[in-house]
């Protein structure tokens, strides 16, 4: 028998452990983990010598065309450029956080095919539900493989969820066993006191911007949805937690028996309101916060409280398009992140603070595959999708906006000087990125997710 392709002499990182390995790949799947594949014959072989080989990154959190709705046309010019920015990240799958004032169930069945058509990696959904007819069609979504679901509760999001919609949307949603991805902010006090008084007193910048959204409108939203899910059983997973509080108040809900998982972002872990860098296009919700709260984040990271990173990214962010008016106020939101979030955190994670290169895996991968029941995703197991991240811890690379592979022409972190930058970039056992070329790739697949949890911790060794 030939197989495809055997990845060779690397260290594999895989959930459940960190051993040096072969990894035997045909059909696009991950056949075996072999000591010694001398034996095996293969279409081709690559030399890992050196490298840490990864599972392909989930970026459970993204946001392709958000400011271009409802137009499928910037959606499938995005599905091209950010799949290569992802690509040249080592993100293989990514969450896409669909929106759409009518059906759901024919605005995925349009993005279906316009995934398949221009995207080159694999597409998991999560709607954002604003609408008693969105919650209607949660039980059909379910059916088709759509088991995550958006919640905005700041009110001054596109599209932000009515009061009297909460309860009954994470009814609906743990009706059909799903996951809730809540965006926490109560933004009353922030839209109708802060941010007036703010921009009255003439006020500017990222700490300007932070104060007039502070830090207990996060942890005001996680404690009320923590109760409301509480009290109705089933998981709550928040997403970009950007305080110091918020890890220890997910901590105090799990002890009483909720089901929390919480995400944060590259960006409230490598930045703070003090970087001079990062005062023309910084502005996002929730804000990027003080120099303690990036340090808190990181101890939750280290410690386990935070399950995963996700990156916000958000497309078509042109410098035109970012300044508004020239201040922090009438600035757009957001900015793209997805291809530096591994370097970011190699170089800041593990590189900085001694996080494991295992730790890494379960952050960027493992965690969202469990979390949001993604099969095929996380893991280097036999049988799993043949997603590969090549990566030679010791190379260092110099990021350049006029490098990156995405429709953004800026990055928070142009000029940063980082390591993990991905060698080469494996989807379905199929080159798809190698040291800044992107070969021709395969159309990219929607994966329908599960329920029940896919994979349990017990260790994997290679044969």
């Amino acid at each position: 028998m030939t197989v495809d392709l055997v990845v060779e002499g690397g260290t594999v990182v895989t959930d459940g452990g960190r051993f040096p390995a072969d990894i035997v790949v045909d059909e696009g799947k991950v056949l075996a983990l072999r000591r010694d594949s001398s034996g095996v014959a293969a279409d081709r072989r690559v030399n890992a010598e050196g490298m840490m080989v990864l599972p392909g990154l989930i970026d459970p959190h993204t946001h392709w065309g958000v400011f271009n709705l409802p137009d499928l046309e910037a959606f499938e010019r995005q599905c091209t450029s950010e799949s290569r920015a992802s690509l040249a990240g080592g993100v293989t799958t990514v969450m896409h956080c669909a929106m759409d004032r009518g059906s759901y169930l024919s605005h995925l069945t349009a993005k279906d095919a316009i995934v398949r058509r221009s995207a080159g990696v694999d597409v998991v959904y999560y709607p954002a539900l604003t609408t008693a007819e969105h919650l209607a069609e949660v039980p059909a979504l379910a059916e088709r493989g759509v088991t995550s679901f958006k919640l905005f509760l700041n009110g001054d999001a596109f599209f932000g969820l009515p009061e009297p919609l909460l309860y009954p949307a994470l009814e609906a949603i743990r009706g059909v066993g799903g996951t809730p991805m809540v965006h926490c902010e109560w933004t009353p006090p922030a839209l109708e006191h802060l941010l007036p008084r703010a921009r009255a007193l003439g006020h500017q910048g990222l700490q300007a911007w932070a104060e007039a959204r502070p830090n207990f409108l996060e942890t005001t939203a996680m404690e009320r949805v923590f109760r409301v899910v509480e009290a109705l059983g089933g998981p709550i997973y928040v997403v970009h937690v950007s305080t110091r509080e918020g890890p220890p108040t997910g901590a105090a809900a799990r002890r009483r028996g909720v089901e929390v998982y919480l995400e944060t972002c590259p960006h409230y872990l490598a930045l703070d309101y003090t970087r001079p860098s990062v005062q023309r296009w910084g502005k996002v919700k929730p804000p990027i916060r003080a120099p303690e709260d990036r340090e808190a984040l990181w101890a939750a990271v280290l410690s386990g409280t935070i399950d995963t990173i996700g990156t916000d990214h958000c497309t078509l962010m042109l410098r035109r398009e970012k300044e508004g008016a020239g201040d922090i106020w009438s600035q757009q939101n957001g900015f793209a992140e997805t291809e530096t979030m591994l370097p970011i955190l190699v170089t800041e994670g593990v590189r900085r603070r001694g996080l494991s290169w295992e730790r890494l895996v379960e952050l960027t991968s493992a965690n969202a595959a469990r979390i949001h029941r993604i099969p095929g995703k996380g893991s280097l197991r036999p049988g799993s999708d043949a997603d590969l991240v090549l990566v030679d811890p010791r190379q260092e690379t110099t990021i350049s906006s006029e490098r990156m592979h995405g429709a953004c022409d800026f990055t928070l972190y142009d000029g940063w000087k980082v390591f993990g930058v991905p060698h080469q970039t494996f989807r379905a056992g199929e080159l798809v990125f190698e040291q800044g070329r992107l070969p021709p790739a395969r159309g990219g697949r929607v994966i329908p997710t599960l329920s029940g949890s896919l994979r349990g911790s017990t260790p994997v060794r290679a044969l």
